[in-house]
């Protein structure tokens, strides 16, 4: 013969059932909670990462400027003392030589000299 539940029994099914639905509704608040915490820092860190990008780009320009301050710098001084005048104590037949080479250096550093190395082919229509 099948028991029936008392009206006790069918109170604490009851109390049970709700509270495991309060519990598993609790729970997905707390996951509701977590999730809106997750969202947050998570556009925390990419705004964190953005600044970085930014402020890395800016140091990078600065320390670029930097550079190129310094190498104007170093280029203008090299070019005053390329423009001082060598002194009268070369004769004629080494400033000829001086004047040859620096001309042949200045080809070299241009591309001048592969050129004239070509010979009679035209670079870009073969034979002249």
């Amino acid at each position: 013969m099948i028991k029936q539940p008392s009206d006790t029994d069918l109170e604490r099914i009851d109390a049970a059932f709700n509270r495991a639905l309060a519990a598993e509704a609790s729970a997905r608040e707390s996951v509701a909670a977590c999730r809106v915490e997750a969202d947050r820092l998570l556009a925390d860190a990419e705004d964190h990462a953005r600044r970085l990008v930014q402020r890395t780009d800016r140091r990078l320009l600065a320390v670029q400027q930097i550079a190129d301050a310094s190498l104007q710098r170093a280029l203008s001084e090299l070019l005053d003392r390329v423009a001082e005048p060598l002194g009268d104590g070369l004769d004629t037949a080494a400033d000829a030589r001086l004047n040859a080479a620096i001309d042949t250096l200045a080809d070299e550093m241009i591309g001048a000299g592969a050129d004239a190395a070509v010979g009679p082919w035209n670079r870009e229509c073969g034979p002249s």
